[in-house]
């Protein structure tokens, strides 16, 4: 487990069309997830991220849950053509912040699996990396983006 050198005080890392996210934990020894793009059984280091809550959230939820149920009711009314479900309003949010990984020995971290938004998981998402940081790790950087531009917010993680 690492523990936090440095980070934005309100651990705000992004802002999203107009939701901020904030930095919400690291795993470094995190067991990769089944849809990892590696082999089963895997580590490496998830980071989680979620929207800070507030009137704008919960009023794009509403519109998600009408706009779900309506179309549960259009697919239970036989809709004629196959319709996708709507998207959860977290995810058009948080799909669009990253973080880039970096360490003092110049270990090339690779994203591997991610998730944003779901059932349970509205507001928050996670990004899982390999390698694992090396046992000479130090201190691991979070760079983190919007649509893959830097938002200037870092934080540090010691790693031993």
């Amino acid at each position: 487990m690492g523990t936090i050198v440095s980070a934005p005080a309100d651990l705000v890392v992004a802002t999203s069309d107009g939701i901020d996210v904030r930095f919400a934990g690291i795993d470094l020894a995190a067991s990769l997830s089944p849809h990892a793009q590696e082999p089963p059984g895997g580590h490496g280091v998830r980071i989680s991220l979620a929207a800070v809550r507030g009137a704008e959230t919960m009023r794009r939820d509403g519109q998600f849950q009408a706009a779900r149920l309506a179309w549960a009711q259009r697919r239970q009314d036989k809709m004629t053509e196959e319709e996708p479900l709507p998207l959860m309003p977290g995810f058009s949010v948080l799909d669009r912040v990253g973080v880039v990984l970096s360490d003092e020995l110049g270990t090339e971290y690779r994203l591997v699996a991610g998730q944003a938004a779901g059932d349970g998981t509205e507001w928050e998402s996670a990004w899982e990396f390999v390698p694992p940081p090396p046992e000479a790790a130090g201190t691991l950087r979070l760079q983190f983006t919007l649509d893959g531009a830097p938002t200037g917010k870092t934080c540090e993680v010691w790693v031993q």
